[in-house]
Parts: structure tokens; sequence; C-alpha cells
């Protein structure tokens, strides 16, 4: 190699050697790098949007769109709303036909276990412990016993846990003269004071109830009576399911203190039938509270108060549920989704003024002052906290779950009905009752033989 060569080689050694310094010494300067993949230029990030089911009678209910709005902000995942028809349990006839043909509606809302019972058995629901795990999730620290499993297996993430309490209008109480419920009362004397605020003259009752199935046998479950014996039959015989049924009707049909069921039924009364200001009381669970402080959607001019459930002193648990959310098996973007039921599970409760179903005590005590924060001065975090934790009773499941358990539902409502009408004998209903459910069980269980 010539002199000339030599001298050109090392001259290009250099060089290469100052620009991988000066290269190594700009990228030191540089800010860490997002471990998001770049997107090459001219190519946009796919953008993807998920599908929720909402019933109608929500639609418009700025709470839902806030929600959506804050998870969009955090994830960048746009959300739908897949509206149907119907409140409450009524907007699943819809959801049921949807998923029966095979729809793809991303997320599902399940307002109670036993629809979530009925998914999980269709096999319409999602396992999410793959997808948990993959993501390093952990559910059971985070929600514990609120969770529900189906052999290991979680298929939803609850939002919100729901125990029942007495709610009730401090203005019908005011302008009829009678005290506030006190924080322990039995049923004797629920009814009793239910009689002092009714006031026909001014379309006024002092008790409201729904047709939801618990009403039907609150005080079984208050004495923790099973639905099913031990055999797997079911146990409606019990007398304390006659006894609550018989109560229930009573508070409409005899006391005449609450709409009777065929009132309530024939002129379509609603689940959020408290809030016109005609009722002094309302049974029904602490998720009523997202109603009661949302003055945008629910207006109202009178101040609330809270006390916990009666009892008739022997039977002393308390009741309740949880609401959850789940993915939908032929979701096109299942791990979109899961995070939408994440993000409801963690937020949503804080957000609309209910108790979520988190482990963390310090979360959940959060909830009530925030709740009472926006009660504006009607409650506060003691009546609150008297009213769904710091009390006497104990809690359990208001579902019957178990074999052809939301059979057995249908068939407490249908066959309860025509006792409530007025059509048929106590002790004959309880009979049809006893039979449908003995024979629903019966035909679930020979299928999975099968």
């Amino acid at each position: 190699m010539g002199r000339k060569t030599k001298f050109g080689f090392i001259i290009l050694i250099s060089i290469a050697v100052l620009f991988l310094f000066a290269t190594a010494c700009n990228f030191a300067k540089e800010p860490e790098r997002s471990s998001e993949p770049l997107v090459t230029t001219g190519e946009a990030k796919p953008q993807v949007t998920i599908k929720v089911y909402l019933g109608t009678d929500f639609s418009s209910k700025e709470f839902y769109k806030k929600v959506n709005e804050a998870f969009t902000a955090r994830t960048g995942i746009q959300v739908e709303s897949e509206m149907v028809p119907g409140a409450g349990n009524d907007m699943y006839k819809k959801v049921d036909l949807d998923l029966a043909a095979g729809g793809t509606v991303d997320v599902i809302p399940l307002i109670q276990p036993l629809i979530l019972d009925k998914y999980v058995k269709k096999n319409y629901l999602l396992p999410l412990n793959g997808l948990m795990k993959t993501e390093h999730y952990d559910a059971d620290q985070r929600f514990g016993p609120y969770l529900t499993k189906y052999d290991g297996i979680i298929y939803a993430l609850p939002e919100q846990v729901s125990t029942w309490a007495v709610f009730y209008n401090k203005k019908i109480f005011d302008d009829a003269g009678v005290p506030y419920p006190p924080s322990e009362w039995t049923w004797e004397q629920y009814i009793e004071t239910a009689k002092k605020l009714t006031d026909p003259a001014k379309g006024i009752y002092g008790s409201y109830m729904l047709d939801y199935d618990i009403y039907l046998f609150m005080l079984a479950k208050q004495h923790n009576v099973s639905a099913y014996k031990a055999d797997g039959t079911s146990n409606y015989d019990d007398p304390l399911f006659m006894e609550s049924l018989k109560f229930f009707g009573d508070l409409g049909n005899v006391y005449k203190i609450q709409p009777s069921w065929k009132e309530f039924k024939t002129q379509k009364l609603t689940w959020d039938g408290f809030m016109s200001g005609k009722y002094g009381m309302h049974l029904i669970g602490t998720w009523y509270t997202s109603i009661l402080t949302n003055d945008a959607d629910f207006p109202k001019d009178w101040e609330w108060g809270i006390t916990q459930i009666p009892t008739d002193g022997k039977g002393t648990n308390n009741f309740g549920v949880t609401y959850t959310y789940a993915v939908n098996k032929n979701s096109a973007h299942p791990k979109e989704a899961l995070e939408y039921v994440k993000f409801r599970a963690e937020n949503a409760a804080l957000m609309s003024g209910n108790i979520p179903a988190l482990t963390d005590r310090a979360v959940q005590r959060k909830a009530l002052k925030e709740i009472a924060v926006a009660s504006g001065g009607s409650v506060t975090v003691n009546d609150l906290s008297k009213a769904f934790f710091d009390n006497n009773l104990g809690f359990i499941q208001e579902k019957n779950i178990g074999s052809a358990a939301t059979e057995y539902s249908n068939i407490i409502l249908s066959e309860g009905d025509l006792y409530l009408r007025g059509q048929r004998s106590l002790d004959d209903t309880v009979r049809a009752i006893k039979e449908k459910a003995d024979a629903a069980i019966r035909k679930e269980l020979s299928v999975q033989d099968d």
C-alpha cells in the first residue's frame, strides 16, 4: 500500500470514529423513547372502535357519555353504544336474540348475577383468565370476594357492589310530621311508618317497591334459607318462602301502603318512580345513590335520607348483588373490550356515585364521601356507612344461584303474579312454584348428563 493510500485510509477511519462518537452523544441526549411502535410516514395508526350494549332508557344519560369519554381519553379506543329497547331486565330480550344469532357486540353489561349465570351456561362469554394473565392483571387482588367464578374461570368483572337499604323522602316525612326512620328498625315499624305517610288524597304512598324477584322471598333471604334443598331440588315449600310471598303481597293488598302488584303492572310504574316525589320510602339496592345524586338526569326539589333494611328481629341478613361487565366471545376486539371492562370495574362506580366492588376499603370510604358531597347535604358519610356496612346485618347473595337459576326466578315471578293479583291461593302458588322449579332443575340436569 502506497503512502497516499495509507494516508487516505487513516482519514476515512478517523471520520468514521468521529461520526460514531457524535451519534452516541446525540443518542444519550435524546429523551426516552416511547415503547409504542413507530408509525411509517403516511400511515395512520388504526383506530379501534368497540361496541357496548346500552338500554334505550339510559341512552341520553350524561353519566354513560362521561365514562366513555374518559376511557377514550386514556386509551384512544373509541366506544359506540349499541342501543337495545327496554329498561332493566327487559333490555335482555333483544340482547338474548343478538347473542343467540352470533352477534358481535363487544361488551355486555350484566346487571345481576342471574344474567351472568345464564350467559355463562349458554357459552356467550369470553373467559378472561388468559388475557388477564398475559397482561399480568390480578383480578383476585383487586376485587376479592366480589368476583364470581365458575370452576376458577372469570367471565366478568364487577363494576359496583349493591347492598339493600331504605331511601326516604325527607319532605314527605316533614309534611306528615313523622320522625325520620331510626338506624335500626323492624318490618313492623316500617309498615306503621308507611301508614302514617300514605295520603291517597295527595296521591302519596308511604312505600315503593318494584317487580324484582327478591321482593317475593326477601324474608327467606334474611333468614339465609336456601332456595335449593340438599338434594338439589327446589326448597320453595319451606314455610319462610310462603311467609315472604304473603308479606310482600300484603304491603299493597292489605296494608295499602304502596301500589299493589296489580297496580304496578297495569299502570306500568317505573323502576325510578321514587324520583317522582310521590313515595315516602323506597326499599332498593344502594346503586340508587347514583340516581339520587344525579340532578342533571333526575332533578328533584326535596332532600333524601337513608337507613338500613328492616328485619323481623330473627333473620338479620342484608342481601345484594354485583353489577358486572363481560366480553362477548365473538368480539372482534377482545383485548380492547377487556380494557373497557377493566376501566369500568376500577373507575365507573366512583364516577357515578356508587360503591365500587374493590377490596380497597380506602376507595370504598372515598366513594361514601363523594356520595355525601354529591347529595348536597342530604346525607352524611356516617349515614351511608351505617346503612351499608357499619351495622349488625350479615350479607348474602340476593339471587338464587344454582341449577336452572334463571328459569327458577322466572317461575317465581310468573306463578307469584297470579297470587299477587288475587287469582290463586297462596298454598296453590307455592305448590306450583315448587313443582315447576323441580321440573326445570331435572331438565337442566338431564341435558348436562347427555
